[in-house]
């Protein structure tokens, strides 16, 4: 039996990260799990290392020590889980400079980059990879950067995902029908579907990736079926949470996006109601 090839997993603590180590595991790959935090995975066949991604010889020396054929580069600065907010300066030095690092490092090897939807920004309809990205967000600015980055290496995908959730964790989907968790939900017209991505369809994407050839492309990646906010209201008042859930007629909600970017452009603030009224939908 061939051997399979020593993966490097940027961000292996993470919550996405800690799932693809145990994904890549249970396929067979010895993994090699850099962060900045000791690893969750417990295990002979995971390699974790505790390195700075600003420190680039540190991260060929793991490769090199470790003959790591392929990369899955995860590591990024998100949202801020208190409610407050990082800077540009803070972006743009994890997602784009250290990013750099590791592309730089793995220059001769494999690289997938997870990036996210995120980078398409404000949309009215369908969209697809070749769509222009529109970023609004400071992380979405930075992932945009960060893809340009890794098109310049010989060996290279991009993932963009959808809002990632696994059973415990959803707060990534839950702001699309909570207006304040656990107790006050809300509801457009009928309901509304927004694409979505559980993290074992992230995994299974990945580990696929590992092993096939790059392609130098960039994939969209997310669930086959949509969520629709009225089951998900549903499920959440049966578990005793979203006592209230505020209806607003569609027209409002269309009436009232126009009205205050007209007033407003684009920002951060109509960049989330744009979410409501013009849901992604991607080939």
């Amino acid at each position: 039996m061939e051997e399979k090839a020593v993966i490097l997993v940027t961000g292996a603590s993470g919550m996405i990260g800690s799932h693809v180590v145990n994904g890549l595991l249970e396929a067979g790959y010895t993994v090699v799990g850099i962060d900045r935090n000791e690893s969750r995975v417990k295990t002979e066949n995971c390699i974790h290392k505790v390195v700075d991604l600003a420190n680039k010889e540190a991260i060929i020396g793991v490769l090199q020590a470790y003959k790591v054929k392929k990369v899955v580069h995860l590591a990024a600065l998100a949202h801020a889980q208190d409610g407050s907010e990082f800077t540009w300066e803070d972006y743009y030095h994890l997602n784009v400079e250290c990013a750099k690092n590791v592309f730089d490092a793995a220059a001769d090897l494999s690289v997938l980059f997870i990036s996210t939807v995120d980078v398409f920004g404000f949309t009215d309809g369908l969209v697809n990879v070749s769509t222009p990205v529109r970023p609004v967000s400071n992380y979405a600015k930075s992932k945009v950067m960060a893809e340009k980055e890794c098109q310049k290496l010989a060996s290279f995908d991009i993932f963009r995902l959808s809002p990632v959730y696994t059973d415990t964790v959803k707060r990534d989907i839950q702001k699309r029908y909570y207006l304040k968790y656990p107790n006050i939900a809300y509801k457009i017209g009928d309901g509304t579907e927004y694409e979505i991505l559980n993290v074992r369809n992230a995994v299974k994407a990945i580990v696929d990736w590992c092993g096939e050839s790059s392609c130098n492309k960039v994939r969209i990646i997310k669930d086959e079926k949509r969520m629709f906010t009225p089951d998900y209201i549903k499920a959440e008042k049966a578990a005793g949470r979203a006592n209230i859930v505020l209806w607003f007629p569609k027209w409002l909600v269309n009436f009232g996006y126009y009205v205050l970017k007209g007033l407003t452009g684009e920002n951060k603030y109509t960049y989330l109601i744009n979410k409501a009224v013009h849901p992604l939908r991607s080939e």
